[in-house]
C-alpha cells in the first residue's frame, strides 16, 4: 500500500481503477467525490457571500453614521427595569423629551438604563426626523455578520455532505453484510460436508 498521500486520496475518491472495486464501492467513492467538490464550492461561495455581506455592512455603517444622531433626552418619568437589550445590558422604557437635529421638540418613549428618575438626562440615538432609532451599526457587527455568512455556508455544506457520505457508507455496509451472509449460507453446508 502506497504511503503517498495523493495516491491514498485518489484511491479514496475512486480514481485508482481498482478491478476489485464493487459497484457499492464505486457509489461510495462517487459520494465522497461529490462531498469534496461540494465543500470546495461551498467554501468559495462562502468567501464570495462573506465579502458581499461585509461590503453591505460597511455601506450600512456609512449610511447610518450620516442618518443617526446622538441626542440628549430628559426623562419625564422614572424608568423601571423591563429586560435585556440584545447586547445583554438591562434596559427599561420611559417617557422623555428631546430636541431633534432639525430643532423640532419631540416627546416619546425611549430605552434608558433602569433606575433613572424623572429629570435625568440620557443620551439616545435619533434618525433624521428626530424619532428614536437604534445605535448605528458598528464595524464589529459588520465583521461578525460577514464571518457568519462566510463560515456558515461551508460549515453547513460540510455537515450535510458528511451525513450523506456516512449514510451511503452505512447502507453499503449493510448490503455487503447481507450479501456475504447469503453467499456464506450457500457455501457453508458444502464446506461441512467436505470437511467430514
Amino acid at each position: 500500500m502506497s504511503q503517498n498521500p495523493f495516491a491514498r486520496l485518489a484511491r479514496w475518491l475512486g480514481f485508482d481503477r481498482n478491478p476489485l472495486r464493487r459497484r457499492c464501492d464505486r457509489i461510495e467513492a462517487i459520494m465522497r467525490l461529490i462531498a469534496v467538490v461540494g465543500v470546495a464550492v461551498a467554501a468559495v461561495l462562502g468567501i464570495l457571500f462573506g465579502v458581499r455581506a461585509y461590503g453591505d455592512g460597511v455601506r450600512t455603517e456609512t449610511a447610518q453614521a450620516h442618518s443617526r444622531h446622538l441626542t440628549r433626552a430628559t426623562l419625564l418619568q422614572d424608568v423601571p427595569a423591563r429586560g435585556l437589550a440584545p447586547s445583554g445590558v438591562a434596559v427599561g422604557r420611559g417617557r422623555a423629551e428631546w430636541t431633534s437635529v432639525t430643532g423640532a421638540h419631540r416627546t416619546g418613549l425611549i430605552e434608558a438604563p433602569p433606575g433613572r428618575h424623572t429629570g435625568d438626562v440620557v443620551q439616545i440615538w435619533t434618525d433624521d426626523t428626530g424619532a428614536p432609532a437604534r445605535r448605528p451599526q458598528d464595524r464589529e457587527t459588520t465583521v461578525v455578520a460577514a464571518m457568519t455568512v462566510g463560515l456558515g455556508l461551508p460549515t453547513g455544506a460540510a455537515a450535510l455532505l458528511t451525513l450523506l457520505v456516512l449514510g451511503t457508507r452505512t447502507v453499503n455496509q449493510r448490503r455487503a453484510t447481507r450479501a456475504w451472509e447469503a453467499q456464506w449460507s450457500v457455501v457453508e453446508p458444502m464446506w461441512r460436508i467436505n470437511g467430514r
